[in-house]
């Protein structure tokens, strides 16, 4: 019974926000009994596709699949694996030059606008320590994402929390605020310049800065903590 409410999300015949029938109108439909239905009911909330709600206009609300939750779970794998903060840098490193080069090669009005809000959501961050660590991992994160790969999109959403924690420790670890700020700084500087490139259609130039970046900076985090357990950063 859940893969099939799971599959009729998955197709968009029960749409973000519809409500699943009642108990007895979904008993009558699948002709099972109630711990059946409720433990198909408890599965879905489990993977996130489905949010209980109490009260007279309650009921199954169903919440259309998004990255986070597999995020979060293939993070726990991670996790569980004995997995380091360096490989998971270095597959970063992999995946997301080949992603800006595609960005570039199909970049639209819609998406260098949506780059430029992103950058102004950065700088404001520059100088603010409890919140660059996030927003310097959401422009890498969006990054992918408008590459229109949602195979790799997936991938850097699985990889956004644990760079941001990363990031979020370094920030912690040093005691200088000039170092820290010239660190937030030389990283917008980048971005800026990847922005100008995808805006000209400099496909190879983009993805040549983006690998040459993020190559850098997991050798610099390998010289620190690279063999750090996700354990350890995470928590």
């Amino acid at each position: 019974m859940a893969d099939n409410i799971r599959r009729k999300i998955i197709l968009g015949e029960f749409r973000d926000g519809d409500f699943l029938p009642n108990e007895a109108q979904l008993l009558t439909q699948y002709g099972v009994s109630r711990p059946v239905l409720r433990e198909a009911i408890r599965i879905l909330q489990s993977e996130s596709l489905l949010t209980i709600r109490r009260g007279s206009k309650g009921g199954a609300r169903v919440n259309a699949p998004r990255p986070e939750p597999v995020a979060r779970q293939a993070g726990g794998l991670l996790q569980y694996g004995h997995t380091t903060v360096f490989d998971v840098f270095r597959a970063r490193a992999i995946i997301e030059p080949p992603a800006v080069r595609l960005l570039a090669e199909n970049a639209t009005a819609v998406t260098i606008q949506r780059l430029r809000d992103a950058l102004e959501q950065e700088s404001n961050a520059v100088n603010d320590p409890r919140v660059w660590g996030k927003t310097h991992g959401a422009f890498h994160t969006l990054v992918v994402e408008l590459s229109g790969s949602n195979t790799l999109a997936l991938f850097a959403h699985i990889m956004a929390e644990i760079t941001a924690a990363h990031t979020q420790a370094v920030w912690k670890q040093a005691s200088d605020d000039t170092e820290k700020r010239t660190a937030a700084e030389l990283a917008h500087r980048v971005h800026r310049k990847l922005v100008r490139l995808v805006e000209d259609g400099k496909a190879a130039d983009a993805e040549l800065l983006w690998r040459r970046h993020l190559e850098e900076t997991t050798d610099r985090m390998l010289e620190t903590q690279g063999q750090r357990e996700l354990l350890d950063l995470i928590g």
